[in-house]
């Protein structure tokens, strides 16, 4: 069973004795071959750093004490399945999972547990579902509404009043029935944002749904659902603001509504900074400062754990300007410290290897012609790009996988001019050992053509891989990600073996 070092490890150190829960149970038929995982949203969000495993006996069983400081939402995963808990200090659980299914036992924390059963709290809506898309495709505002919307937000209320007609804690009805409020929220923004092609439906519905939302928490602390409502509340106001830019005619120089800042400087700020700092903006000027502190503290660890250097110094700067006496601005301290050390580190690092004259490169097969006789994996990606970054994060055992082998990092980069300085920073500070070239948007167009000439599909997104035989033709277009491990892995074998 592995064991995972992690944050979450770390603070079960510093939580005194009492503040702890009991989780314990049996994987009925247990094979031995999947792990049982426990995540702890830091405050929101899945987070693969907020996970550890949870060691199980041969005959299925296991034990474990949590560290909590009061309540906490949890995933318990097994076998792909996610089981939300609500965790409590000082209470317990148990449980069984059997053919992929929870049962609920015994436990003090036994009656708030089977009321999330009960009204199945993150249940996926139909509308999410890939078989009922093309139900709502082409309907106008009027018509989700009609449709979609509001029979939704029935059901949800159906569930607030299973809530409050239950026997469970006044304290532990107004958490869990924030959290419900804050799900229907974070569908419908999901459904309106992902599953909808027409811009202005898009935005009536984003309107029409958070217009009538609140942002003040019903509960403090509250759960991750109602921050990752948050997030979404302040899309909700990036697009009210962006359209009221347009109907009134606010000049680029004039104040943004609800930001407070010029479009002029709002363009200036994200492109030095990134979106963390602009969101930070949005969030003081329009949450409660408990949820402001909450919210940017998760901002400033993604971007900790993306390594991004350049944005978290200067995101956490203003955060401990503004907030001098947070509890976090120690750990924040040390988290910014360590990637300036992981920079100061690499500065010399002779494995990260960035070509000369990169400005003048004109093909991809010019710099794959070099390593004849090597495979090439090719990582097309940006500083700029979030998917990019997470695939990073799995680039260490993708490397780990081919130690000594004939395999070649590449990684084509497409950031701006002005970016120049901030792209090679982020590779020494990620320690992105391989062969390193930079094309802007400009200059990056005549290189995606090579790269897919020979591909049906011609659509240039970020990340995207390529693998090279050793006669530097492309193998295989499309690559699978380093996220995909070992079938990834699979297709690097299959062209080292030619």
């Amino acid at each position: 069973m592995k064991k995972n070092i992690t944050l979450f490890s770390l603070i079960f150190v510093a939580i005194q004795v009492s503040a702890q829960f009991n989780l314990q149970g049996r994987i009925i038929n247990y094979s031995g071959k999947d792990d049982l995982v426990i995540n702890t949203p830091l405050v929101y969000g899945f987070h693969n750093e907020n996970s550890i495993s949870i060691p199980v006996a041969k005959n299925g069983t296991f034990n474990i004490t949590l560290p909590t400081e009061a309540q906490n939402f949890v995933s318990l995963i097994f076998q792909r399945q996610f089981y939300t808990l609500l965790i409590t200090k000082n209470k317990t659980l148990t449980v069984s999972i059997n053919d992929k299914k929870l049962a609920l036992l015994s436990g003090t924390a036994l009656s708030e547990n089977e009321l999330l059963q009960k009204i199945d709290i993150m249940e996926n809506p139909i509308f999410m579902e890939e078989q009922t898309r093309h139900l709502y495709e082409g309907l106008s505002f009027s018509e989700l509404n009609t449709r979609l919307i509001q029979p939704y937000f029935a059901k949800r209320d159906e569930k607030i009043n299973t809530i409050t007609t239950s026997k469970i804690s006044l304290k532990n009805k107004k958490l869990i029935t924030s959290e419900v409020k804050s799900v229907a929220y974070n569908y419908l923004n999901d459904f309106a944002r992902t599953q909808l092609n027409n811009r202005s439906t898009i935005d009536s519905m984003i309107i029409n749904i958070f217009d009538n939302s609140i942002i003040k928490p019903d509960v403090h602390p509250a759960g991750p659902q109602y921050y990752s409502f948050a997030d979404n509340y302040l899309r909700y106001l990036e697009t009210k603001a962006f359209l009221r830019i347009k109907k009134d005619s606010i000049k680029p120089t004039e104040p943004i509504p609800y930001y407070g800042i010029s479009l002029d400087s709002a363009n200036v700020v994200v492109k030095k900074y990134g979106k963390p700092y602009w969101r930070w903006l949005g969030s003081t000027k329009n949450f409660p400062e408990a949820v402001t502190e909450q919210y940017t503290y998760q901002q400033i660890i993604n971007l900790y754990n993306d390594k991004d250097l350049r944005q978290i110094a200067a995101l956490s700067e203003v955060f401990k300007k503004h907030f001098p006496q947070s509890r976090f601005n120690q750990g924040i301290n040390q988290k910014v410290n360590s990637l300036r050390e992981m920079l100061a580190q690499n500065e010399s690092n002779t494995d990260i290897v960035v070509l000369n004259n990169y400005n003048k490169i004109q093909s991809v097969y010019d710099v794959v012609a070099k390593y004849k006789g090597k495979v090439v994996y090719l990582d097309v990606w940006g500083t700029w790009c979030g998917p990019c970054k997470e695939e990073l994060k799995f680039m260490p055992q993708l490397k780990s996988a081919f130690t000594n082998k004939d395999v070649v990092f590449l990684y084509l980069d497409m950031d701006e001019e002005d970016r120049d300085v901030i792209w090679k920073e982020f590779i020494k500070v990620n320690g992105l050992t391989g062969v390193h070239f930079r094309k802007n948007r400009q200059t990056i167009a005549p290189l995606w053509k090579e790269l897919l000439a020979d591909n049906q599909d011609k659509a240039e997104y970020y990340p995207q891989y390529f693998i090279f035989d050793k006669e530097g033709r492309v193998a295989i277009s499309k690559a699978l990600r380093p996220s995909d491990r070992e079938a990834l892995y699979q297709q690097i074998n299959s062209v080292l073996g030619r």
